[in-house]
């Protein structure tokens, strides 16, 4: 439903004046928290293409907020006619308006949508960090596996050149010659590492076994209250619910009634030499039933985001406890490893004093580097599941071992 009223010219100028100033109005600056997110998401991985893209989404979505403006146009138009007795010209300018609420609305709107990109880059980036995690666990363990076999592999080489010594100058029978060579060759087959590819980034790093300078935090509503706070997936759920409630706010913006438009109007005759100046003011009333939908189905899509994020958050929790878990049992058995580490390295001298004194038989020696391999593999799997587990911690919660609380 629309409205036209016919204003003094003098309101018309004072209306026009009022327009012409808030249209010139300075746009809303950027927000420094925004910023400071972005730059503290990107940080290292700036290079990454992926974090790249939603960068630029986000200064594109920034830009999108200094769009908005009260008056963006002004229509002209113009007309004449050519009558018998004189020549008549005709000039229209039409300023659009938009309604102050609704103009505030959907600023708010924009900015939540920045909001929205914000989480998105922040969770790229977290995703980002995750995927570097894991393969950065595999290709330190490898190494590690490596440089363990390399040392197991001198020795038992050792064994068997000592094993072939005693075969031939008969000291062992052939069956146990033969065999003991078939075991050897087995286990260095068997245990041989599969090769690992260039891990060009190393972000995390092995724990060194110890007790830790405090247990773990492991209170569930602790960790809800901290995935709700810094895990990137909830921000993003609660970023989509806010924009979703000014999508509302502006619906009900548009169920207020307002100015439409300004008509400013002159007209000159050529012949009575008659000039006039009018002009007129559009209003808009609306009936408010689209709106009403609108509004219901904002509130409908804000408890979905809701539902969803809780449900989200208890499964991250649930993984998040299995992941400090798991470090705290490593952390917990700090002694059982050291002991296995000193234990492997007491075993390997005393393998290896056996064999240069020829005290022992190649099979007996054999078998206490097996032990001594095995103690130290075990230590390894160890550390890799804790190693794992900080990943997961990550993924799960979006902060690091380093930063979690300990008590």
């Amino acid at each position: 439903m629309r409205a036209v009223l016919t204003l003094p010219h003098r309101l018309q100028v004072c209306v026009l004046v009022c327009l012409f100033a808030a249209a010139c109005a300075t746009p809303p600056a950027p927000s420094v928290d925004h910023e400071q997110r972005i730059e503290r998401a990107a940080g290292e991985l700036a290079y990454d293409p992926i974090v790249q893209a939603h960068r630029a989404a986000v200064e594109a979505a920034q830009a999108n907020e200094q769009r908005p403006k009260l008056v963006d146009r002004v229509e002209l138009r113009a007309g004449e006619d050519y009558l018998a007795s004189e020549h008549q010209l005709r000039a229209l300018a039409r300023v659009k308006v938009r309604h102050p609420a609704e103009l505030r609305a959907e600023r708010n709107v924009l900015r939540a949508q920045t909001e929205i990109e914000v989480a998105r880059l922040e969770e790229a980036t977290l995703k980002r960090r995750v995927e570097m995690c894991f393969p950065s666990v595999d290709a330190l363990v490898r190494a590690q596996q490596n440089e363990i076999f390399t040392d197991y592999t001198l020795r038992q080489k050792i064994l068997l050149a000592w094993n072939d010594t005693w075969l031939e100058s008969g000291v062992i029978d052939e069956l146990s010659g033969v065999r003991f060579r078939l075991d050897s060759r087995v286990k260095l087959a068997v245990r041989q590492p599969p090769p690992s590819a260039d891990h060009a980034r190393i972000s995390i790093q092995l724990p060194d076994i110890g007790a830790g300078p405090g247990e773990l935090v492991r209170n569930p509503e602790h960790l809800r209250a901290t995935v709700r706070q810094h895990h990137p997936s909830a921000g993003l759920q609660r970023a989509t619910a806010d924009r979703y409630r000014r999508l509302a706010e502006r619906a009900r913006a548009r169920r207020l009634p307002g100015l439409r438009f300004v008509d400013l109007s002159y007209e000159h005759r050529t012949a009575s030499s008659r000039n006039g100046v009018g002009g007129q003011v559009a209003f808009e009333i609306p009936f408010g039933g689209e709106s009403r939908a609108e509004i219901a189905r904002y509130d409908a899509l804000i408890r979905q985001q809701r539902f969803e994020g809780n449900a989200r958050v208890e499964d991250q929790i649930s993984l998040s406890l299995q992941a400090l878990n798991d470090v705290h049992d490593f952390e917990s058995r700090h002694e059982q490893w050291r002991e296995l580490e000193r234990l492997a390295a007491a075993a390997e001298e005393v393998a290896d004093r056996w064999w240069k004194s020829r005290l022992a038989k190649p099979s007996q020696v054999s078998a206490l580097l097996d032990d001594a391999y095995s103690a130290r593999i075990a230590v390894l799997d160890a550390r890799e599941r804790a190693a794992n587990a900080q990943c997961t911690l990550l993924s799960m919660t979006g902060v690091t071992l380093d930063d979690w609380p300990r008590e």
